[in-house]
């Protein structure tokens, strides 16, 4: 709030989306400084000092969806477990802290948990991968009317298994409950606790 200009702040509070949940406080002092000193703005580092830094680090696209996502089958949020790529995702008790189940969904189609991208592999299974260096599009897409994560390269729909929890991406039943996940933005206890207060 104090450094970042307008726009970068953005892409700060687009992978970062609870941030925007925490007070801040009173930050006068620090601005008056910057403009008592007359500091360059944020965007003036960008271009002139790391100027490079978009080729491998591309503008994130806005969040489509952000929180945790939800089966209506199994009541079970999808999670990373806190896992490192290569590792594979799962689903577990939703428990509405964020967290290794907090998830982003842009514009573009890219579904990510903190810095790392969820994949579909051809055995079917959701894995935790890193990235593709300066790309923020993928291969996802929530169809809102069916409920659905439709994977736009495998044509196919991200599913629990019923009776193993397992993560699976199967061909689309819009009757099959699941195949069907709820987006819920999710404010942790600490943020609750602070509306409850003013």
């Amino acid at each position: 709030e104090t450094w970042f200009d307008e726009e970068y702040k953005e892409y700060f509070y687009t992978r970062e989306p609870l941030a925007r949940l925490i007070d801040m406080g009173d930050i006068s002092e620090q601005l008056q400084l910057k403009k008592d000193k007359k500091c360059k703005s944020f965007d003036w580092f960008m271009k002139e000092v790391a100027y490079d830094v978009f080729d491998k680090y591309p503008r994130l696209p806005p969040n489509k969806h952000w929180g945790e996502l939800k089966n209506a089958g199994s009541g079970q949020c999808l999670d990373t477990y806190g896992r490192h790529p290569p590792e594979k995702a799962g689903a577990s008790g939703c428990h509405g802290y964020g967290g290794a189940q907090m998830f982003r969904l842009n514009t573009e189609g890219q579904l990510t948990s903190g810095e790392w991208c969820m994949k579909a592999n051809k055995k079917d299974a959701i894995s935790i991968s890193y990235c593709d260096m300066g790309r923020t599009d993928g291969a996802w897409k929530y169809k809102v009317d069916r409920q659905q994560m439709f994977n736009t390269v495998m044509k196919r729909c991200l599913a629990v298994h019923p009776e193993t929890s397992q993560l699976l991406v199967r061909e689309c039943d819009q009757n099959n409950e699941y195949h069907r996940w709820g987006w819920r933005e999710v404010t942790p206890h600490w943020a609750r606790n602070k509306k409850n207060k003013h």
